[in-house]
C-alpha cells in the first residue's frame, strides 16, 4: 500500500506505519506500507520504508543512501517521455510501472508508451510492474502481482521477492502477463505480441474516456470535487 508522501509530516508518517502494522497483526490480511513520493514532478513508489527524514531528504533533492530503498516509477505514461530516462538514471530507479489501471485503462496497456520503451537500454535493467491507483474501496482491481508458491508470506519475504524480481504481473481482463526475474519475459518479444492484438473493447472504451475527460476538466473545481466518486466509478468501468 502506498500513500502520497506530501500529505504526511513525521508524526502522521509514524502513525501510518503503526496502523498498517496493527492491521497485519490483527487480521489474516498482510498489508505492507510504502510511499509515493513526488520527485520533481515524477511520482515514485518507495519501499521498504526506513524513516520519514530519509524520504524527506530525497524529496527535497538531497543526496541519500540510494540503495536503502527500492524505487518504482509510478504511471510513467502520464509524463513527458524525455524526462523518464533522466529520472531513472538520476534516482537509480529499480522498477517501472508498465501499466497503471487508472492512468491507462483496464482493457488496453499504454501501447504508444511501450513502443518508446523498446528503444531504451534501461528496459533490460528494471523490474516491471502492473499497478492501480486505488482511489476507492469499490474499485475492481484488474492489475495484480503474483508471487510463486512457497514464498515467505511476511513483509520481508514479499519485499524480497519484488526486489529480486521473483513475481509475475497479470491483467485479469486481457490475460496479459509479464514475468520478471532471471528467466523472465523478453521485453521486445512481449511487446510484439501485444502489438499483434486487436484491443477492440479497449479502443471503444478508450474513446469514451477521451470524450469525457476534457468535459470533466472544464467543470469548476467544486463541482469536480463533488463528482469525485462518480469520476472514479466511470474510470473503473472504462
Amino acid at each position: 500500500m502506498t500513500e502520497h508522501f506530501e500529505d504526511f509530516d513525521e508524526g502522521t508518517f509514524d502513525r501510518y506505519l503503526q496502523e498498517v502494522k496493527q492491521v497485519s497483526e490483527s487480521s489474516r490480511f498482510l498489508l505492507i506500507p510504502g510511499m509515493e513520493v513526488d520527485l520533481f514532478g515524477l511520482h515514485t513508489i518507495l519501499f521498504p520504508l526506513k524513516g520519514y527524514r530519509e524520504i524527506a531528504r530525497l524529496a527535497s533533492g538531497e543526496t541519500v543512501n540510494e540503495r536503502s530503498m527500492f524505487k518504482v516509477l509510478a504511471h510513467p505514461s502520464k509524463y513527458p517521455f524525455d524526462r523518464i530516462s533522466e529520472h531513472i538514471e538520476k534516482y537509480k530507479i529499480n522498477g517501472v510501472e508498465l501499466w497503471n489501471q487508472q492512468a491507462d485503462g483496464r482493457f488496453i496497456p499504454p501501447v504508444e508508451f511501450l513502443k518508446r520503451v523498446k528503444g531504451e537500454p534501461w528496459r533490460n535493467q528494471c523490474r516491471f510492474f502492473f499497478g492501480c491507483d486505488l482511489h476507492s474501496s469499490k474499485l475492481a482491481v484488474s492489475n495484480i502481482i503474483s508471487l510463486p508458491n512457497g514464498n515467505n508470506r511476511t513483509p520481508d519475504g514479499v519485499m524480497n521477492a519484488l526486489i529480486s524480481g521473483d513475481f509475475v504481473c497479470h491483467n485479469d481482463q486481457t490475460g496479459i502477463e509479464y514475468r520478471n526475474g532471471s528467466n523472465g519475459t523478453d521485453f521486445d518479444t512481449w511487446l510484439q505480441r501485444l502489438l499483434d492484438r486487436s484491443y477492440a473493447r479497449g479502443k471503444i472504451l478508450g474513446g469514451v474516456r477521451s470524450f469525457l475527460k476534457p468535459i470533466y476538466k472544464m467543470l469548476p473545481r467544486p463541482i469536480r470535487h463533488s463528482l469525485n466518486d462518480v469520476k472514479n466509478y466511470v474510470r473503473n468501468k472504462v
